[in-house]
């Protein structure tokens, strides 16, 4: 560290232009008229003055400075804005293309299915037609054949009836011969009988 002291003063007044009174000087400086040297001949001693031009100067050049700051944020506020009302309009676009596409594939889907149930209806009315009469030519069979049945049983029931009455009267007629023939061999028995009995007889 140096053993000089260094007073920093203002060298021009800044109104009038004119070199102040008091300029800066080094240790090595001659003495003048306008540097005094005072005691210690290492340290300069130089007056100084209030300079409020200074403070308003550093003041205007802050407020360039804030007015600088404030229209760059207000002009990347206003990009900012602009770049989001951009995508809004896009995406808003996206969205509307996107129910566009949608709703013209609903109103194709519901113009072919109309056609489709327009095409389905004719042809399910001839199929219920066509099964209705289907239907009736089933039961007519049924009933059909149902008469047949009864007719069939009708018929296997009065056969029944018949053979059974046969079966009878056949059993009836076997049993009359079954009496017959041993009517007649008992008749032949005593027959034969008699003529031994009467040859006895006779030999005696």
């Amino acid at each position: 560290m140096e053993n000089f002291k260094h007073i920093a003063i203002y060298h021009y007044d800044i109104d009038n232009e004119k070199e102040d009174d008091g300029l800066d000087h080094s240790p090595d400086s001659p003495p003048t008229e306008k540097s005094p040297v005072f005691g210690n001949p290492k340290k300069t001693w130089v007056p100084t003055r209030k300079d409020d031009d200074t403070g308003t100067e550093v003041k205007n050049k802050m407020d360039n400075i804030g007015a600088d700051v404030s229209s760059t944020v207000t002009e990347k506020k206003k990009r900012m804005e602009s770049s989001i009302e951009g995508v809004v309009k896009d995406c808003n676009k996206n969205i509307k293309q996107h129910l566009k596409f949608h709703e013209d594939e609903l109103r194709e889907f519901k113009i072919e299915f109309t056609e489709k149930i327009i095409t389905v209806f004719p042809q399910w009315d001839l199929d219920i037609k066509h099964l209705g009469d289907q239907e009736d030519k089933l039961t007519d069979i049924f009933y059909q054949q149902k008469n047949i049945f009864e007719q069939t049983k009708m018929h296997q029931y009065q056969g029944l009836k018949r053979l059974k009455r046969e079966s009878k009267a056949f059993l009836k007629a076997l049993k009359d011969l079954e009496n017959g023939d041993l009517l007649a061999s008992a008749r032949s028995e005593i027959k034969n009988q008699m003529s031994l009995l009467q040859k006895k007889f006779t030999d005696s």
